[in-house]
């Protein structure tokens, strides 16, 4: 068995196994408002903080995660712990900095500081962009399975698709003159 596995079980969650110490340790990388959660499965790492903090801290540092979470599109700075990893003495990448802030509106600030609105658009967009992707590939997976467009749910999936991309038009108008002078009016 490999050092690290995973295994995608939907859009938004992530099983990992990693070995540390000659074990396994389970997590579930899911996704949720705030972003990307890692929470353990195993009770030695819920009992004990400080043994969670060295695994977490050497699974960050472990190559093959690292690829795996930039094959996903998942920032470190976008994943926080269900085990809190703060007052444990590790280095900063094992830590959650979200939840270093007593103040939610300091993350605001230091999120509208660090991004230009340009930037916003374009992070907006790709995320659109992913949303069309997944529904334009459930259609093509309603259609393999002899569903078309006379299918109620069919539709109904191309209506999403159609939304979003509407969406992504106006998000990516935003960010600059439109250079198709007939579809803006004066």
């Amino acid at each position: 068995m490999d050092a690290f596995q995973y295994e995608l079980t939907s859009e938004t969650t992530i099983n990992l196994k990693y070995e540390y110490g000659g074990e396994y340790f389970t997590f579930s990388l899911y996704r949720d408002d705030m972003g990307w959660v890692l929470h353990p499965f195993d009770g030695i790492l819920l009992r004990n903080q400080t043994m969670c903090a060295l695994v977490v801290q050497e699974l960050f540092k472990h190559k093959p995660f690292q690829v795996m979470l930039a094959k996903e599109g998942i920032l470190f700075t976008d994943i926080r712990s269900t085990v809190n990893l703060e007052n444990v003495n590790t280095p900063i990448a094992a830590r959650n900095e979200r939840e270093s802030h007593a103040n939610p509106a300091d993350d605001l600030m230091e999120f509208v500081q660090q991004h230009s609105v340009e930037e916003v658009i374009d992070y907006e967009c790709s995320l659109v962009g992913s949303r069309i992707s997944f529904y334009r590939e459930i259609l093509q997976r309603m259609f393999m399975d002899n569903l078309g467009p006379s299918d109620p749910e069919f539709q109904k999936v191309q209506d999403i698709v159609r939304i979003y991309e509407q969406s992504l038009d106006m998000l990516s108008s935003l960010n600059g003159p439109n250079l198709d002078a007939g579809r803006r009016g004066r």
